[in-house]
């Protein structure tokens, strides 16, 4: 099986699953164990400020949003692109960072970009790929772009990057559950 990792999945128009409706996933990680990633495009109303007594002595002012990673409970992770704070390379120039050191670092810093998320996504062994075949997900490789500008229309975007037959077919006739997600 070749891994996944470091690609972005994005999901079809009409994907009733809640959970996942106009959403782009970073795929962190995906072998025979199974697969998971971060939601990339659903920030929170919480800032990082909020949370960060919860987990972290040092104090920290960053009023970037905590993003949502995905339904499944977790610690918090990081994407950024601070090399010598990364603990896993997803994609050229962006990394996972989930251990407190590191998540310190990058939240008191200004100069490499990062998100903080909340949660995270997840499936089983095989259920990714049955996911994929039954044609859930469109993939499409990551870039930093991806991961670290505008959250704002990033799912609109990806899927006039795969085709704009895929709009036109599917985006028209969709209403959308909570517009403030695209």
């Amino acid at each position: 099986m070749d891994s996944l990792a470091g690609n972005l999945l994005i999901a079809i128009p009409h994907l009733h699953d809640q959970s996942f409706a106009r959403t782009v996933v970073l795929l962190v990680q995906h072998d025979e164990e199974g697969a998971s990633g971060l939601v990339l495009n659903r920030p929170s109303d919480v800032t990082i400020t909020q949370v960060w007594d919860e987990v972290s002595a040092v104090p920290c002012d960053c009023q970037d949003p905590v993003y949502m990673g995905g339904p499944v409970e977790g610690p918090l992770i990081a994407l950024h692109e601070e090399f010598h704070s990364g603990e896993t390379c997803v994609c050229p120039d962006c990394y996972v960072s989930v251990g407190r050191e590191s998540l310190n670092l990058l939240v008191n810093q200004s100069e490499a970009r990062f998100r903080v998320y909340s949660g995270y996504s997840g499936w089983g062994p095989g259920q990714l790929e049955q996911e994929l075949e039954q044609g859930g997900w469109f993939i499409f490789p990551a870039t930093p772009i991806h991961v670290f500008d505008s959250a704002d229309g990033l799912w609109r975007q990806l899927c006039e990057q795969v085709g704009e037959d895929v709009l036109g077919r599917h985006v028209g006739n969709v209403v959308p559950t909570n517009p403030a997600l695209n």
